[in-house]
């Protein structure tokens, strides 16, 4: 792995994807690949209880519990038992909350049509995503269609307890497919993620508006 050699932001640098500095292109899944909109996922899963929705949000999605997931480290059986026990809502509340969520998500065109044009280009693809488990396999399996055909392989957070922004998970992808980090650009909407990929030598591009990737991957 290079060391002390610093990655772009391809989205200021460029217009349109430079092909020619590129070898691979890495994914991230949530709100690039696969829609991600807990404030929305909730609302569908409690209707008309706002109480029942803020808390959600709060100890849920925004909890203590969540980057456990990511990380493989907790199953959500067992953070909806130290959820009840903790804040008072049932188990049963808040297994709908985690595992609800799964039947809401739905593919980003946009996304899947910029891994198109890349495939076309002839450059390697992956996924590199913080996910849990039981959400990871449920979104594969279900969009398997749409993932099989495009990616070449990928780290998923949950299996390998490391998750993004850390330094260690971009190597990881790096070092087990031999991908140049100089040679490959990562896309993600989450700007420490790509701060992240550029401090281990990728270049990134920061996924924050729509339309930006079928103006980019032309």
């Amino acid at each position: 792995m290079q060391e002390n050699v610093q990655g772009t932001r391809f989205d200021l640098l460029y217009e349109t994807m430079p092909w020619h500095k590129v070898d691979a292109v890495v994914f991230d899944i949530g709100n690039v690949l696969i829609r991600f909109a807990p404030d929305d996922f909730i609302k569908k899963l409690f209707p008309g209880d706002e109480r029942l929705q803020q808390h959600m949000m709060d100890h849920v999605y925004h909890g203590p519990y969540w980057l456990c997931f990511d990380r493989g480290e907790m199953t959500y059986e067992q953070a909806a038992k130290r959820l009840a026990q903790e804040q008072g809502e049932s188990e049963e509340a808040y297994l709908h909350a985690l595992y609800g969520w799964f039947q809401l998500k739905t593919p980003i065109e946009e996304g899947f049509r910029a891994a198109q044009r890349c495939k076309r280009a002839g450059k390697k693809l992956y996924l590199l995503s913080n996910y849990p488990q039981q959400g990871f396999e449920f979104v594969h399996k279900q969009y398997a269609h749409l993932f099989d055909p495009l990616f070449d392989g990928g780290i998923i957070s949950c299996y390998e307890h490391v998750i993004k922004p850390d330094r260690e998970i971009y190597e990881l992808l790096c070092s087990r497919y031999g991908i140049n980090p100089d040679r490959a650009v990562f896309i993600d909407d989450t700007l420490c993620n790509i701060e992240g990929a550029n401090k281990a030598g990728m270049h990134g591009f920061h996924m924050h508006e729509s339309g930006m990737m079928d103006r980019f991957f032309i």
